[in-house]
Order: C-alpha cells, then sequence, then structure tokens
C-alpha cells in the first residue's frame, strides 16, 4: 500500500511538473525545502556542523538546501521534456578515443551533466543506487537515467559490470563523494578524515582510460561546465583517489551551497 501511494505522489509530481509554470515550480520546491530544514533538526544541525568543520558559515544551510530544491525541480523538467539544455555553457575537452571514467560529484546538477554528455556523443554506465520503491525505481528512475543513452548500473555488483563496459570500449561515469564505509579506504575531504571508494583508481590502473573530472555548475542565467585537469602517473590507489577528493574540493569551495551538505560525508565505518 505504501508503496502504490509513494508511486501515487511522483506520478502526481510529474504531472504538476508538465503543466506548471517552471518558475512557480521552482518556488514550490524551495518552500518544501525551506520546510524539511525547519522540521528535520537532526539534518539541519549536520549540514551546518558539515559547513563549519570545512570553514564555511552554518548561515549557508538554509542556502544548500535550496539548491538541492532547484536540482530536484530541473530532474522533473528533465524528465518531462522541458528543461532546457542550451543553457549549459562552457567547453569540456577530451584528449583522447579513450574510454572515459567520467567524474563528479553530488554538486550543481550531477543528473542533468549525465544526460547532456551523452547528448554530446558520450553516453555513460551510471552508477546509483536501486530505490526501495520498486514501482518509482522501475518506471520512473531507471527511465529518467536512461532518457538520452546513458545505461544504468546499481551499486551492487556495479564493478562487474563496469569492468564489462570498459572492455566494450563504453565510458562509465560515477560519483564518489559520498560516504563509502568498509568498502572505502582512508582519505581526507576539507582536512577531515573519511572513507573513499577506490573504484576509479582500481579501474584506471587496469584499463587504457582518460579520467575526466567533469562538473557542472548553476549559475545565475544558466549552467557551467567546469572540466579539471587530472593526471597522475605512478600513484598508488590512495593517492590516486586523494587527488580526486582534492578536486571535488576545489570546485565546492567555489561553489559551497551547491554541495549535498546534509549528508554525512565523515561518518567512518
Amino acid at each position: 500500500m505504501r508503496e502504490w501511494f509513494e508511486y501515487g505522489v511522483a506520478k502526481t509530481l510529474l504531472a504538476f511538473s508538465r503543466i506548471l509554470p517552471q518558475s512557480l515550480l521552482y518556488a514550490l520546491f524551495e518552500g518544501l525545502a525551506t520546510l524539511y530544514y525547519y522540521i528535520d533538526s537532526k539534518r539541519r544541525e549536520l549540514t551546518k556542523e558539515n559547513l563549519q568543520h570545512a570553514g564555511f558559515s552554518p548561515s549557508l544551510a538554509l542556502q544548500s538546501y535550496c539548491e538541492i530544491a532547484k536540482s530536484l525541480t530541473e530532474m522533473l523538467l528533465i524528465f518531462t521534456g522541458r528543461f532546457d539544455f542550451t543553457k549549459i555553457k562552457g567547453e569540456f575537452k577530451l584528449k583522447s578515443s579513450k574510454p572515459k571514467i567520467f567524474v563528479t560529484a553530488h554538486f550543481g546538477n550531477w543528473e542533468a551533466l549525465a544526460h547532456y554528455m551523452a547528448q554530446q556523443g558520450y553516453p555513460m554506465a551510471v552508477v546509483g543506487r536501486e530505490g526501495n520503491n520498486k514501482l518509482i525505481e522501475r518506471n520512473i528512475t531507471t527511465p529518467f537515467r536512461q532518457l538520452y543513452g546513458n545505461k544504468l548500473v546499481y551499486k551492487e555488483g556495479a564493478m562487474r559490470k563496469l569492468i564489462a563496459s570498459l572492455k566494450k570500449g563504453e565510458n562509465i561515469g560515477l560519483l564518489i563523494d559520498q560516504k563509502a564505509g568498509n568498502d572505502g579506504i582512508d582519505t581526507t575531504f576539507f582536512g577531515r578524515r573519511c572513507k573513499t571508494v577506490p573504484t576509479i583508481a582500481m579501474l584506471a590502473k587496469r584499463f587504457d582510460v582518460e579520467v575526466v573530472p567533469i562538473f557542472l555548475a548553476r549559475e545565475k542565467d544558466g549552467f557551467k561546465i567546469i572540466q579539471k585537469e587530472f593526471s597522475c602517473e605512478g600513484c598508488d590507489i590512495k593517492e590516486f583517489t586523494q587527488k580526486l577528493n582534492d578536486i571535488i574540493e576545489e570546485v565546492v569551495r567555489e561553489y559551497p551551497t551547491q554541495w549535498f551538505w546534509m549528508h554525512n560525508r565523515w561518518k567512518l565505518g
């Protein structure tokens, strides 16, 4: 019963996203995000604490919630064909014809970035967590993520599937900025110890690939592609992974409200 109720809510939101003016849709989700910010004190305080530990003002917490709300709105607009991809500005430069490992974070609008790259001729296998609601996962989430030619790979058994993709010369896309638990290795992020998945380093050492750190930042008049230079010849897996963390940190420092601060990134174990 609960699964059908949640699915009904999701379908209703999609229906509204097809007919409401975009400005009203943004306002609706920002209002819901603000309400959630004040209701869920535990998550709110975690967000403030994470910002403060990283050297930012806790007063940015509410704005970071609103940025996530904007991303959710844009995901609905993408699904319903109303998102304007021409507002994405900036260039990305790829060095070779090798398969690519696109590396990004829960920053700006990471979903729009994956769709944009597919439209530009670089579809990829993207790793995601399988949702608890099977109806939403099957009828909304999976079609959404594969909308422009990307392929969805679930976290369980992901390494085997990613290896298969690379062997076929396909690109893959990974987000490595969430807590990794027992699957991670010791690294730091904003000067604090954390666990990070070493997947990219392991794959890059095994296959002849091009590692491309790339992000999509939201700006006043649209979106901006941010690509960072990366090379790590001779690095071991830990050094390789840490360098990627440092790149993500550099981007977040430039746009501090656009990262997912409400996540417990620094939880160990």
